[in-house]
């Protein structure tokens, strides 16, 4: 709960260039409502946050695109009853979108990805590779676009592990945002604190799940068929 309000005010504090909206208050609004949870289920929903880049970023297509704003929105719901070194506290309505609409001369460009837990019921074997946690490209985000030009499938689905806000940040500004062209982001991510943070996020989420590549270890969900059924 904390690391919501400190993390807010450090995104504040780093935001020379302008690029988050909704941020603080958004992450503040989910801290208040994690202050006295009443059941053993911990939400935390984030409806809209929005990372606008009025830089240029190499490899676009197409290339002269003058911004780029991301959309960022999560759902991830945990059963604090569950034992976190055994069974996967994350309920199966976690969900986590981004949409990316760029701009050039000639309108509005979109993309989207999104990161979906598969949820198991019934014993029926998926006729794809259907990592726990996956990412994968399109979906509903972009059903009612009009767009030329692309292709969006449904495979293929890249095993990841799952992500809460702060992870989810995290990974948006090291996969979008480059500390040569966003001096504000290199130094948010070198500030202690920020690192504290992003630390004890990776220990709640990427740890138990990355143990599943470990020969002998023991778990409800993170076992080596489910989270990369390729390596099997």
């Amino acid at each position: 709960m904390r690391d919501l309000r400190d993390l807010g005010k450090l995104f504040k504090k780093h935001d020379s260039d302008s690029m988050f909206k909704n941020l603080d208050s958004t992450l503040n609004i989910a801290s208040n409502k994690l202050q006295k949870p009443k059941t053993n289920i911990l939400s935390i929903n984030v409806p809209s946050i929005e990372i606008i880049l009025k830089k240029k970023i190499s490899g676009t297509i197409p290339p002269d695109l003058q911004s780029i704003t991301i959309y960022l929105e999560l759902l991830s719901e945990f059963d604090l009853s569950k034992d976190l070194q055994s069974h996967d506290r994350i309920l199966d309505s976690y969900s986590l979108q981004l949409e990316i609409k760029g701009i050039n001369s000639k309108g509005e460009h979109y993309n989207a990805w999104h990161l979906d837990k598969d949820i198991r019921k019934g014993g029926n074997a998926p006729h794809y590779d259907h990592p726990l946690y996956h990412f994968q490209p399109g979906g509903n985000r972009l059903e009612a676009k009009t767009m030329q030009g692309a292709i969006f499938i449904g495979s293929p689905r890249l095993p990841h592990p799952p992500m809460d806000v702060i992870l989810a940040l995290h990974f948006i500004l090291r996969n979008f945002c480059s500390t040569k062209t966003y001096r504000s982001v290199k130094s948010l991510l070198s500030e202690p604190q920020y690192l504290d943070i992003v630390d004890r996020a990776k220990k709640r989420m990427f740890t138990p799940y990355f143990k599943a590549f470990d020969s002998g270890y023991v778990h409800e969900a993170y076992t080596l068929a489910n989270v990369f059924p390729l390596a099997v």
